[in-house]
């Protein structure tokens, strides 16, 4: 039970700082929309902090639904039945937005639609 109650809190914090992440990233203050490369414009301190605690918190819990798989196959129920595969995705997931948000915190990049890193001005 603990190690469900950790994954559950680790992959819900780990997500919601990513979104905070993009949320920060993707409105950026006046300066940095004066550069047409957004390439060469600085990531905020907090950015970057917030995914490094995103993919932290994923891979707490990627390890906590794994250990919770091993304990489903160790000691079957009724429950395991249906908590199994349900765990599986929700371990997949976590690895995914893991993965995700470790690249972010390399190569940070806008999520926004229609994002050119290095268009060319209309001037």
């Amino acid at each position: 039970m603990l190690a469900a109650l950790i994954a559950v809190t680790s992959l819900v914090a780990g997500v919601l700082s990513f979104i905070m992440a993009e949320g920060l990233f993707n409105a950026p203050p006046e300066w940095a929309t004066e550069t047409h490369c957004r390439s060469d414009a600085p990531v905020p301190v907090m950015v970057t902090v917030l995914n490094g605690l995103a993919t932290g918190l994923l891979a707490a819990a990627a390890i906590a639904l794994l250990c919770l798989l091993v304990l489903m196959f160790r000691h079957p129920s009724e429950r395991s039945t249906m908590a199994a595969p349900l765990t599986a995705v929700a371990f997949v997931l976590s690895v995914l937005f893991m993965f995700g948000a470790g690249y972010e915190t390399v190569r940070p990049e806008p999520a926004s639609r229609g994002h050119n890193p290095c268009a060319f001005s209309s001037r």
